[in-house]
This record gives C-alpha cells, structure tokens and sequence, in this order.
C-alpha cells in the first residue's frame, strides 16, 4: 500500500488533480465501463435484495472494484472525482435503484473519511483502500465532551446501506465552550453500546437497508470528530491536503449530484424497458403497445422528457466539475440554481416512470417485475430531504432571487460561508453575524428538553422575529417530542408550541405555530406564513394571555363553533377540573348556559369551581356509578357536552344527554371508551371530534380575542403557575399530569 510522509503535505495548497488531466479522465472512463458489468446481476438480484431488506453480501463484494473510487491516491485509492461518482452511479441505476443508492453511497462514503483528522485516515486505510460506512448525518441524539473524545447516546435514522456496512459516520450537537456545535462522528459498529436497527421497512428503496443505530453512552475517540460544518466545507476539514480536487467539493455539487444521477439512471432504464416490450405486450383486445397510437404518444412524451433530462445533467455536472475544480466561490444566485435543476431532473424522472408504467397495463405490477421495483423507489427518492420539490423549489428559487437564506435552510452554512457567497440578508441588504439565544432543547426523540444555547432565529421575506416574554406548556408537547402526532420532530429542534411575547415594533402578542425548528420556549421565535399572532390588550396578565391560547381557543371553539351553543342549553363539561375544561365551564356560562356541570376526579378542585361560581354542580368521577350521578346531576338532560376525557366517562356520560345533544371530544386523557354504545344513546345526537386543524383560522382569531376581553373585563380566569425556564427539566414530567393550574414558563 502507498504511504506518505505527512512533513511533506503543506496544509492549504491548491490541490492539483482532477478534471481535464489525460490520465485522470482515461481512469474516469475505465471505471464508467467496467462498471455496466454489473448491471445485469443487480437486476437478477432485485428481488431477492428486496426480500432481504439490504443488498446481498455478495453484490458489495462483487463491486469492490468500485469502491475506493473516490479515495485519494495518497491511500491506495483510484483518486477520481465527480464525474466517476455520478456516472458509476447512474450505470448503477440501469441495473436497480436500490443498488445503485446502496452501493453509491458506500463509494462516497470513504470519499467523507477522507475529511477527518490525519491521524485517523491513517488508521482507517491502514491495509486497506476503502470502508463500507453509512452516514445519517441529521444532529440527533445527545453528546458531550469528554476526556480524549465525546460520549455519544442516541438514535440515527435513515442511515443508507448501514447493513452492509461496518461503520457509520452520525451527528449530535455538543456544547463546545457554552455553543451548541453540530459535530459528525465516525464509529465501527461491532463494539458494545451499538445497536443496528431492524426497522427499515419500506415499499419503496426496500433493498437499501437504510435502517436506524443506536448508541448508548459510546465513547468516541476525538480524532474521529469534526464540526459537521468543516465536514462539508470546501477549505476547513484536513482533507484539503490531499492532491485530489475532489476533496473541496461541496455537498450540492458532489453528494447532490450523485442522487440526481442515480434518479436519471433509473428513467432511462425504464425507457429502454419499456422500449424493448412496445412490441410483444398486448393490450387487452390484442394489439401490441407499439401499434396503439394513444402508447406511441405516451412513449414519445416520455422519451423526450428524457432528452431534457439528460441535456440539463450533463450542463450542471460539467459546469460543477469546471467550477469546484477551478476553486470559484459559489453565490447564492449559482447555488439556488443547481439545486433547482437536480431536484427538476429527479422529479421529471419521475414522471418519466409513472408515464411509461401507466401505459403497460397490470403486467408490469408483478413482484418480479423491474417497472413496478423502478416506479416504488424513484417516488421515494423524489421525497428525500435533497429532492422534496416543496422544500428545494421554495429555498432555491429564493436564493435565485437573491432573498437571501433562513435559518432552517439545509446546509445553510454552505450558503453563507464560502468565500464571495452572501450572508443573510436584513430588509437593508446588509448581512447579519450569526447569534445564540437561551432555550429549551430537544436534542433526541422522546427526550427531556434541555436549557441551553441554540442559534438565534433570523427573519426572511414573510417572516418574523418575536421576543418571548412566556411560553405555555401543553400536553400535545409532549407527544410531539416523542414523535407523534405527525412523525418525529426535528432535532435539535426547540420545544413549545405557544407563548406571548413582543414584536419589533413592541406590540404585545399572543403566537403559536411557529416555524420549525424554533419553538416557544426560548428568547425568540420565528413565525411563517402558517403561524397564528394576534395582539393582545394592555393589562392583561402575560401568563393568562399565554393560559387562554390553546386551551382557551380548543373550549370555546368547541362550544361556540362546533356545537352551536345556544342560551338555557344544559352544559355537562367532563374533565372540568384541567385547563381545558376550567375555561371550557366559564365561557359556557358567558355563552349563556342555563347550567353548567363540572365532572372530573378532584373534588377539592370541583368544590372550589362551584364556590367561585363556575359551575353549578359537580359529580366525581372514578366510580362505578358515574352515568347515575351523571344523570342525576342534570336538571333534564344535558343539551351539550365539552369531553376533555373519554374512556369510561363516555359511555357513561352520554345515556344523561337530550335527544338533539351535540357531544364534542377535544381529549382522550382518559383513554378510548371500552364500551359498546346503545343505540338508543346514539339515535338524535351529534357526536363530533374536535381538532385544531378543523377550525378556520379567522374562527381562531375571533374565539383568542373574545377569551381575552372576557379576561380583561375579569369575567373569566385560570390559576396559573408560572415557573422559570431553567427548571424545565423538573416540569416536563407534569405536564400530563392532570395539574389544575396552568403551567406557563417565564423566559
């Protein structure tokens, strides 16, 4: 194997190979060719691939040929470049898409070993030319600085190609001198405190084995450590010493390129299969596709959506190739447009596929059929993080556009720090410096937040900045740290979902919905275009304001939105002793209620709603014979009920309703109802869910304002218990505890 003498290596020069060079584009070329020797295996072997979950053994090993491609020299490696990673890539492609992706990411994957610290190259490609390594490289987890390296815990999903690998390169924020400092880490997975993941299960990309690892308390040597943001630099990481131009390739024109190549790849398979069936498939009736004029149009539609394809990859492959080789800065505007044009590329090879499959017939839909296999994964591709059209095509025309970054963009870094691209743009054009803020910090999924540092959010077009003065604490915060109700959150990512706090003009608002990854609780929030902000009136208490929010708006809408309630209505509100149903009882009673029950398990807390005159009467529940007390509790029958809680009280609480109730669940504390309903108790009623979601947001606006005047003119409170934000960490764990005081958090 090549050695080198590392005195000789001067740190920062150009480096020399690459592009243009004889040598370096016949070995380019070679490897291209040898590489469609594998096309038809990973075909043969498609199926069986999909079965397993990940590629077969022998697949990898039958392309190791390939898999120092991108290594430098200097370790043995082939030393090549862009176009060798794109264009094995796309060879690839014509046989799997699935391989293609797996085996891919493998080769560029040794290319990223080649960032780390120069004492651990050394060890890595000591006897050997390549690793076989995986790379999530989304902070997740928690990690902390130790001696002579970090310890690491946490779970790392989407880790492409980890079965057939030995290590994996992962990211975890650490708090480096009080900033918290996104760092990617490269581990051996066959070591204690390592869990590979058997939770890859997809209809699309099933062969790749992007499954998950977890690491509990792993130690990691810090020469395997490096800021994530030297990691995808061009000049910062130790790997710019090498000869190779490679190595100060940005992620957009190297890892970008690489899945838009495997995208195209996939299309053009699909057209040469599709081309070679036109004339022995039969649609039904007889006649063979080729002879359909209605199939020869689709073909044609197909094929030259192709060509555009191919002109627009070959334009941006040789223009990044020319333009990183040269060294050149990329602006905003050239950044924008490359990855406008990769996520187009990839989303008209989706059309491609979709276009030619929809005119095969059922055929194609067997199991051990190609287009069905091509069709699933391009329509995953076309949702990763690099080509969510929805994402990309809103941050890159932007960019184009020259509105500068935000602070949630991908690889924002890349944007704002390589030499001559612009920083983050301020109404006056200027650029901002980039700042931290106190906040509570979900570093894992499922996690307690934790107080610290986390970067301060930066307004763009259609945006602002709020500064917080308190924040809520809801249940559904919990649930959403955890992962549900809409998949994980975001991490790092900061927790709450509502607060008030001040604009820059210093009128006072109530906001919720701010845009991720900034959350409530922290000096400051960022709101969108999706966010709710509504001023508030002076003299109103701050936590009040905040109680009123979620809680408030979830009661009254419930009441005055959804169930039309009407003045003399009978109001039973189950669950009346929490935040929801305290507010829930008042504003019955201002809505007109002739009479308001209160039913929940503290009847310390009931009495005393039913002293300060919030509710007319109670019924504790938690026996057997709640529907009695239930129905003895009603004057008649109960025209309307606020269910905070279902379970048991549901089944029952409705047999004491009217003929005519509207019965509203906005809470399922209590768990899902175990009894079956008579009909009877159905026959007459309305039995709405009631969802945020639901509710318009002019409805909203209306509900937060009339809970708040309400509030000022002192017809209707809630205790609240305001605690300071450093001890976040001891109220957490109450928050879905049935307290009934509002928890909100002084910032």
């Amino acid at each position: 194997m090549t050695t080198v003498d590392v005195g000789t290596i001067r740190t920062g020069e150009p480096a020399s190979v690459g592009a243009g060079q004889p040598d370096f584009e016949e070995r380019t070329d070679r490897l291209i060719e040898k590489a469609k020797v594998l096309i038809p295996t990973l075909r043969a072997r498609a199926q069986e691939a999909e079965a397993l979950r990940y590629q077969p053994p022998q697949t990898v090993k039958d392309a190791e040929f390939l898999m120092d491609a991108l290594t430098p020299r200097v370790w043995g490696g082939q030393g090549l470049g862009s176009r060798a990673l794109c264009e094995v890539a796309r060879v690839l492609a014509h046989g799997d898409t699935s391989a293609a992706w797996t085996l891919s990411f493998l080769i560029e994957h040794s290319w990223m070993a080649a960032h780390l610290k120069w004492e651990a190259q050394e060890e890595l490609f000591k006897g050997r030319t390549f690793i076989l390594a995986a790379a999530p490289l989304t902070p997740a987890g928690k990690a902390e600085v130790v001696e002579g390296g970090f310890r690491v815990t946490g779970t790392f999903r989407y880790a492409s190609g980890l079965w057939n690998s030995t290590h994996t390169f992962l990211s975890s924020m650490v708090n480096i001198d009080g900033t918290l400092t996104p760092m990617t880490f490269l581990i051996e997975l066959d070591q204690p405190g390592v869990t590979v993941n058997d939770d890859w299960h997809m209809s699309g990309m099933a062969a790749t084995g992007s499954a998950s690892v977890t690491l509990t308390d792993v130690f990691i040597r810090d020469i395997y450590a490096i800021p994530l943001e030297d990691m995808l630099s061009i000049d910062k990481h130790p790997g710019t010493v090498h000869e190779e131009k490679f190595l100060r390739y940005p992620p957009f024109a190297s890892l970008g390129m690489m899945i838009t190549a495997i995208a195209l790849g996939s299309a053009e398979a699909v057209v040469e299969i599709v081309k070679a069936k036109l004339g022995t498939t039969r649609a039904f009736g007889g006649a063979t596709r080729k002879d359909l004029p209605q199939s020869r149009m689709r073909f044609a539609e197909a094929w030259e959506k192709l060509r555009c394809a191919q002109m627009l990859y070959y334009h941006i492959l040789e223009h990044s190739i020319e333009k990183c080789d040269a060294l050149e800065p990329w602006s905003q505007e050239e950044i924008g447009q490359i990855e406008l044009d990769q996520t187009t590329i990839v989303h008209l090879a989706q059309e491609i596929i979709g276009i030619l499959c929809d005119g095969m017939g059922s055929s194609p839909y067997q199991t051990k059929e190609a287009l069905q296999r091509y069709r699933r994964d391009i329509n995953v591709i076309a949702n990763h993080a690099f080509m969510d059209w929805d994402l990309v095509a809103e941050r890159s025309i932007r960019y184009v556009l020259g509105l500068g970054t935000r602070s949630t963009d991908m690889f924002r870094s890349q944007v704002t720090t390589q030499g001559g691209v612009a920083n983050d743009r301020t109404d006056g054009g200027s650029s901002t410096e980039e700042k931290t803020m106190k906040a509570a910090v979900l570093n894992e999924v499922g996690g307690v937040p934790a107080v610290g540092d986390f970067p301060a959010p930066q307004a763009g077009p259609g945006e602002q900045v709020v500064d917080v003065i308190v924040a809520a604490l809801n249940p559904i915060d919990l649930r959403l740290a955890a992962g549900g109700p809409f998949g994980p959150p975001i991490v790092p990512s900061v927790v709450g979902s509502e607060g008030v706090g001040r604009l820059s003009d210093g009128t006072k608002v109530y906001f919720s919905d701010a845009k991720a990854p900034y959350g409530a609780l922290a000096e400051q929030v960022l709101l969108g275009d999706r966010s709710r902000c509504y001023a508030i009136p002076d003299g109103l208490d701050d936590g009040l304001a905040a109680a009123l929010g979620t809680s408030g708006i979830t009661a009254l809408t419930a009441l005055q939105w959804r169930a039309q309630l009407r003045a003399g209505d009978e109001v039973l509100v189950l669950g009346a002793t929490g935040a929801v149903g305290q507010i829930g009882a008042q504003a019955a009673k201002l809505l007109g209620a002739s009479r308001v029950v209160g039913a929940g398990r503290s009847e310390e807390t009931l009495a005393k709603l039913k002293a300060d005159g919030k509710i007319d009467e109670y019924v504790v529940l938690g026996s057997e014979d709640d529907g009695a007390a239930l129905k003895a509790a009603a004057s008649v029958g109960y025209d309307v009920v606020l269910d905070t809680v279902m379970g048991s009280a549901f089944a029952a609480a409705l047999p004491a309703t009217k003929i005519g109730a509207r019965y509203v669940v906005v809470g399922m504390s209590g768990g899902v109802p175990e009894t079956t309903i008579a009909y009877p108790f159905l026959t007459g009623r309305s039995v709405f869910g009631h969802l945020k979601p639901l509710v318009p947001l002019d409805e909203w606006e209306a509900s937060y304002q009339q809970l708040v005047g309400w509030a000022n003119a002192g017809q209707l409170s809630i205790e609240v218990e305001q605690v300071p934000l450093d001890s976040l960490a001891e109220v957490w764990p109450r928050i879905d505890k049935g307290a009934h005081k509002k928890l909100v958090v002084e910032i």
